[in-house]
């Protein structure tokens, strides 16, 4: 037999990870030779990128001071659009606040967001930045908390500029009728009477000695009745300032005494104060005053330090100042300033954050001189703001009657916008808390709402009240 010569193969080569090793070779746990494990990684791939670059950009959107283009054509009516259908949907459900235990009159007063609605099909976009010298009124509608401290002290130093650079003198009246005592104790006619009198005379309570009042009531609060005895002055030279949270007169109407028959109507700036982180101000309202309120008809905690134990800023005593004084007084307060400023030149407030001026305080007070119409050079520091210990500082968490532990516990179930305010700081403004549901959309502490965009300091840019209650994706 002729034995058959076997076939030679070649050598097989050990890898190099095997030689002198007890570990087996390195092999790729995938097979790139599979066409469609190839295709579900590219679409992998793909999807990663596409998450990055969202992240990326809803990152830029919080961070950034720089204001994307919304002045255009497309962008503004489509704000328009969104606007209007917001204000036909929402339930403000205004029965429901009830700050100082006392009732809230809506009846003469359309929520913001209608007046909104109604200016938007108007042309009256306003440069709140040109320099107007005819200012003869000046309005402040506020509620409690709000930042009117910060707000009167650059006012006054406007009103000192006006003096010294256009000859203007300024009449000061603080709060009239801002007590609870004040409350329905007068007819609607006859405070808007006395009001008209305030705001075109040189009356003012401001003085170290004020002339007494007028006033035929009894054991009444000097802030009830409001007038000194004086008189009218019609003269150009003299600027009337009046501030006060509309609540304790709610059943005023604005637009009857900002008539077009004023003779000062034309002329007058009204400024609007918010507070847009909730948990703040109530915390700070807690400790000036309490948060009084009713609740379904029956009187409720007081909600004061005094009365609770210091180590207990209870979970409902937060949500019943924000319900209260959060959100039914403030949301009042700007829909009053929109009614009052209906028939001026500026047809609307001007907005002005509790957060845009912590943020850049030197900024929100040249908005200020701008609107008030006092120039101010750029660079100047005209306000030195000396920054005072606040009890309402940036970390409540921090203090002892606050128990965070409980409270996020609580608020990750049902408060979500309250929830994001409350690891927030002083300086980040938001909108409002809104709830949608499938029948019905209403201002709602279980709500949920978005970070505002920082203000453009560099190109001056305003704050708008379309932020406050449109959704990031239909407004920036």
């Amino acid at each position: 037999r002729v034995a058959r010569p076997r076939p030679r193969t070649a050598p097989t080569m050990p890898s190099k990870r095997s030689v002198g090793s007890r570990h087996p070779p390195m092999r790729c746990p995938l097979s790139f030779r599979s066409a469609s494990v190839t295709k579900q990684l590219v679409a992998y791939a793909i999807l990663c990128c596409i998450i990055l670059l969202y992240q990326f950009r809803t990152l830029h959107d919080l961070t950034t001071s720089k204001d994307i283009e919304i002045n255009d054509e497309p962008a503004i009516i489509h704000r328009q659009n969104a606007i209007c259908k917001l204000a036909n949907n929402l339930d403000v459900e205004s029965q429901n606040y009830t700050s100082y235990k006392l009732g809230l009159d809506w009846s003469n007063v359309d929520h913001v967001t209608k007046s909104l609605c109604r200016l938007s099909s108007q042309s009256n976009e306003y440069n709140q930045h040109v320099i107007h010298n005819d200012t003869l009124v000046i309005l402040t509608f506020k509620a409690a908390r709000s930042g009117s401290t910060f707000f009167s002290t650059v006012l006054v130093k406007a009103l000192q500029a006006m003096k010294t650079s256009l000859n203007k003198t300024a009449y000061l009246n603080w709060e009239p009728y801002c007590r609870v005592g004040c409350y329905q104790l007068k007819s609607p006619a006859l405070m808007e009477s006395e009001l008209s009198t305030i705001l075109s005379s040189n009356c003012t309570n401001m003085t170290e000695n004020p002339d007494p009042p007028l006033c035929n009531t009894p054991n009444t609060h000097k802030k009830c009745c409001p007038i000194p005895n004086c008189h009218a002055n019609h003269s150009r030279s003299a600027i009337s300032v009046l501030s006060l949270n509309p609540r304790f007169s709610d059943s005023v109407r604005w637009d009857k005494i900002l008539s077009p028959s004023f003779p000062r109507t034309s002329s007058a700036r009204v400024f609007n104060l918010r507070r847009t982180n909730l948990v703040k101000l109530a915390y700070s309202k807690y400790h000036h005053d309490g948060c009084h309120a009713i609740n379904d008809g029956n009187l409720t905690n007081d909600c004061k330090p005094e009365v609770t134990s210091k180590t207990s800023f209870s979970f409902d005593c937060l949500l019943q100042c924000i319900q209260h004084y959060g959100i039914g007084d403030q949301e009042f307060s700007s829909s009053v300033a929109y009614v009052a400023a209906k028939n001026t030149k500026v047809q609307q407030p001007h907005l002005v954050l509790y957060e845009d001026v912590m943020r850049d305080q030197l900024h929100a007070s040249k908005h200020v001189f701008k609107y008030v119409g006092v120039k101010v050079k750029e660079g100047d520091n005209f306000f030195n703001f000396t920054k005072q210990t606040r009890l309402h500082g940036d970390d409540i968490c921090e203090y002892d009657d606050v128990n965070c532990t409980d409270w996020k516990m609580k608020l990750e179930k049902d408060y979500p916008c309250l929830l994001k305010q409350l690891d927030s700081n002083s300086t980040v403004a938001w909108s409002v808390p809104i709830e949608s549901t499938a029948d019905k959309t209403k201002l709602s502490i279980q709500g949920d709402c978005h970070r505002l965009q920082n203000l453009d300091t560099t190109n001056h840019t305003d704050r708008r009240y379309e932020e406050l209650y449109l959704h990031r994706s239909w407004y920036y």
